[in-house]
This record gives structure tokens, sequence and C-alpha cells, in this order.
């Protein structure tokens, strides 16, 4: 699953700068999911998910994730019962709720879950972020700026056929 976001994503950088796209009107601080937006601060991301576990990596980050109760466009998260934050990236531990903060603001927040079928959620986020750059029954993107929104169907682990999830992101790069 990681590959094939990271494929993705490099379809919308290259060399670290943006490629020009014809949709990059608008603020990027307008991509959410859940309601929570990029440039959210940390305190107001923690009252919204109190189930979720934090932990600074430096000074001025912080990465969360959350296991339990994890749902996004009706598609339910079933992570292993034994997820932290020393097992967070295990394949066992892909699905769920994922956030990252610089500076107390939240610059990439993704959500996976189960799931093989994205149209229907691409459809709904087509009404809030409008016509995506890329469009396939694997992916679809959406850029304004550095900040892209994504919606990527792949396995959570290439290697042993792992489930079939759904992720989706928005980053602020």
């Amino acid at each position: 699953m990681r590959v094939l976001m990271a494929l993705a994503l490099s379809v919308v950088w290259v060399c670290g700068e943006a490629v020009p796209t014809r949709a990059t009107v608008g603020d990027p601080k307008d991509f959410e999911l859940q309601g929570d937006k990029l440039g959210e601060s940390y305190a107001i991301f923690i009252s919204r998910h109190p189930k979720a576990v934090c932990k600074k990596s430096t000074e001025t980050r912080a990465n969360c994730y959350q296991w339990v109760d994890v749902s996004i466009f009706g598609l339910q998260a079933h992570p292993d019962t034994g997820c932290s934050l020393k097992t967070y990236s295990a394949e066992e531990c892909v699905q769920g709720l994922s956030a990252q903060f610089k500076d107390g603001q939240l610059i990439s927040l993704s959500y996976a879950v189960a799931g093989t079928d994205k149209k229907a959620p691409t459809a709904e986020l087509k009404q809030l972020f409008g016509t995506p750059e890329i469009d396939t029954s694997e992916a679809a993107i959406w850029q304004r700026g550095r900040a892209f929104a994504s919606v990527v169907v792949g396995r959570a682990a290439e290697s042993n056929g792992g489930p079939i999830l759904i992720t989706f992101s928005i980053s602020n790069a």
C-alpha cells in the first residue's frame, strides 16, 4: 500500500516541486476529512479524537494514531487488537487513522480502511474538492499548490497478499 501511495504521489511531485495542474485554485486548508482540516491545531484534533495516541518525534513534530472506532464514508477500519505506538507500522496495524503535526498544525491525515471500491467516496469528495487531477480505478488525486488529497485502493502489503484497503489522505507537503 505504501508503495502504491508513493507511486501516486510521485506522479504529482517531481524533484520537490509541484507539477502544474489545471485545478490549483482554492485554499489548501479546504482539504478536509471527517471535519479535520489541514492547518488544524493539535489541541482541536485531540479534542475530536480522544482515542488517538500521540507521540512527539521531534521538538516541532508529533504523530498521532488511532486504531479503535475508525471509519470514513461508512467504511470501517479493522486493525489488530494489539496495535500501539511500538507496532504502528506493522501490516496488521496499517488500518486506522494517522495524523502528523508540525509546529502544532495538522500537515497530514490519513484513514486506511477495508474496501475495494472507491467510487462512492470519490464521488462525495468530488463534491467537496472538485475534479481530481488524476482519477483511475485505483487512485484519485486532487492538488492545490503544495497540498493534496487522495483516495488510493491497494493492498496493505504487496508481498503477501494482505487485505485490500482504501486510503484517504490529505497532506500539505
